[in-house]
């Protein structure tokens, strides 16, 4: 009966040892998972954003930005804050935020008889592009990435 008391001391301990390792374990894990889906939601914006900007350029003249891209090409969105001007190269401008890296490319779209957007080239549209933008980062020794897309055509013939 004597050594009853430390016992239960020694159960109790390993009781709330368990417990708040199991606690910390649970806050690592919900920490890791809230900066990957954070992470996530962020890049998902910044492809969000490349496919607005390519809609942007498409309106200030689709001959100049967009007519011209080249199948397989990566291109990269720059934006100049000073003229408020978005432009679409091949330079790499460099990490958004030190960790988003953004690109750009250009597929051909080709159409049927009945003008529907196929898979196998048909008839080839010169005044329609596929715009993919893809979003890579460096999450846990590997690349994650968001993708994309949207169809742009010149509907105002500039």
């Amino acid at each position: 009966m004597k050594g009853f008391g430390i016992l239960e001391i020694v159960i109790a301990v390993s009781i709330i040892s368990a417990t708040i390792f199991s606690l910390s374990f649970v806050f690592i894990i919900s920490s890791r998972l809230e900066e990957a889906s954070l992470n996530k939601i962020r890049a998902n914006f910044l492809a969000e954003e490349g496919l607005e900007a390519t809609r942007f350029l498409r309106d200030q003249s689709w001959a100049t930005n967009l007519g011209g891209l080249s199948i397989g090409t990566t291109y990269y969105l720059s934006f100049n804050a000073v003229n408020s001007v978005w432009s679409i190269n091949t330079s790499n401008p460099g990490l958004i935020d030190n960790l988003f890296l953004r690109k750009v490319t250009a597929e051909n779209v080709c159409r049927n008889d009945s003008y529907d957007i196929v898979s196998s080239c048909g008839t080839l549209d010169p005044d329609t592009k596929k715009i993919n933008v893809s979003v890579e980062w460096l999450e846990r020794g590997s690349t994650a990435t968001i993708s994309a897309s949207t169809y742009l055509s010149d509907i105002f013939d500039n």
